[in-house]
């Protein structure tokens, strides 16, 4: 293998360890590349036994509790590796994971959150740590998602959509002012108008509700009185009020039979008359493996409305390469396997897997096919993380480590003699506190 071909990918291993990593460097470095290569990660410790990690194992501990990494050269970073949009736009995603933590009594900043698994019930209420990823969909097809921002929703931290504000202020500037204007793809639990009303410098699509309220335009002012701020109402769940759509598509797909999308211009909400959107209802003919009629999606779209109304449909269709990420941190990287006590611990653990992505990423043509007997040969760009991951072992012997060799340091004296440090403290699990919906 040429060296000229593994520049990129080195370099970047290089610009993360100077740029971005702080204290006990050396021992997150090695953190990193034996998360990338050990399988499976099943817990903190036993990442001091992957090859590439060349410290002894409390090194592991003592890398995410007295480390350090600077999270704005993090952003900065990942923003230079963006690679050119699909089409004339970027596709960004926001989306929220749980890292449960239910047993872990020690652990400061815990809270309530929704817990959904695959089994019988579904979903349910757990403490851990709420957290919400910002990403970009690099490609139309596939699995590759790759992190621009990551947060932790802490106890004092506002609604999500707030955070979600926050997350793409800081990625935008950090970009170019020649950039493209991205679309932000998000889910139903965030707030369209306060969005808007942030006005930064890209377009929403939001997933709403089946049961929402919008007014159309008011009518003209007749000249006496206070002038209306509402026009007749567009309720989502009620047909008879929606009329006839101001634009609609129709085309044939091979999994649905049909998808049509239709769109009603220029509607608010109460709370907000001068805060206009498209609302986008979403319709299919069928669902894969269910037999009941699927029920219509409904979008709201703030920004120029694109030349083809199916854009949307596919933007958000996007969104769901989020949950592949999700799965690919906590399944094969070990992200919430690993028990931190402290969750600003988990917080550089984050940022490291964070850095993981971009690292696989780039190696995406470069680390040997390493499939499994079943699966069938891939182009380069078809691989999937895990795939990468699987041939990145053999590819870090070409890159080499930023990070320096081991020094012995001497045999700590150990705890001292009639030192009892007694029981480490409790900490409650946080409720928040309900808002009142917009």
């Amino acid at each position: 293998m040429e060296t000229i071909t593994v520049a990129p990918l080195t370099r970047f291993r290089q610009q993360f360890y100077d740029e971005v990593l702080g204290r006990r460097r050396d021992a997150l470095c090695d953190l990193l590349d034996a998360a990338l290569t050990l399988d499976p990660v099943t817990s903190l410790v036993g990442l001091s036994l992957a090859p590439a990690f060349a410290r002894a194992w409390p090194s592991t501990a003592d890398a995410l509790a007295a480390g350090t990494l600077d999270v704005a050269a993090a952003r900065r970073l990942f923003v230079r590796q963006l690679p050119p949009p699909v089409g004339n736009r970027e596709l960004w995603a926001i989306d929220g994971t749980t890292w449960p933590r239910p047993a872990a009594k020690t652990s400061p900043e815990r809270t309530f959150c929704r817990f959904v698994t695959g089994g019988q019930p579904a979903e349910g209420i757990i403490a851990g740590w709420e957290w919400q990823w910002l990403a970009r969909i690099a490609e139309e097809q596939g699995s590759w998602a790759l992190p621009l921002d990551v947060a932790r929703r802490s106890p004092a931290a506002g609604k999500p959509t707030a955070l979600a504000i926050a997350q793409v202020r800081q990625t935008l500037a950090a970009r170019r002012a020649k950039d493209p204007r991205p679309v932000v793809v998000l889910d139903s639990h965030y707030d369209l108008v306060e969005l808007i009303q942030a006005k930064l410098n890209c377009d929403w699509l939001v997933r709403l509700s089946s049961r929402r309220t919008f007014f159309r335009p008011p009518p003209p002012y007749p000249g006496k009185g206070a002038p209306r701020k509402h026009g007749p109402v567009f309720r989502t769940h009620e047909p008879a009020s929606h009329g006839a759509p101001d634009w609609s598509e129709r085309r044939p797909d091979p999994g649905r039979d049909w998808v049509q999308v239709d769109g009603w211009d220029d509607l608010h909400s109460q709370p907000a008359a001068t805060t206009t959107c498209t609302v986008v209802r979403v319709t299919v003919g069928r669902l894969p493996r269910r037999e009941t009629p699927p029920e219509p999606l409904w979008l709201a779209w703030s920004g120029p409305l694109p030349a083809d109304g199916f854009a949307l449909w596919h933007w958000y269709e996007r969104r769901f390469t989020l949950e592949h990420l999700f799965r690919f941190l906590k399944q094969s990287l070990g992200w919430t396997r690993v028990r931190v006590r402290s969750p600003w611990a988990a917080e550089r653990w984050s940022w490291l897997l964070a850095a993981g992505i971009w690292q696989l990423w780039l190696a995406r043509g470069l680390a040997v096919d390493a499939r499994l007997p079943w699966q069938r040969a891939a182009e380069p760009a078809r691989r999937s993380p895990g795939r990468v991951r699987r041939g990145f072992a053999g590819l870090l012997l070409a890159c080499g480590s930023p990070a320096r060799a081991p020094t012995r340091r001497g045999k700590s004296p150990g705890r001292r003699s009639g030192e009892r440090p007694g029981r480490r403290q409790r900490f409650p699990v946080h409720r928040r506190t309900p808002t009142k919906a917009a």
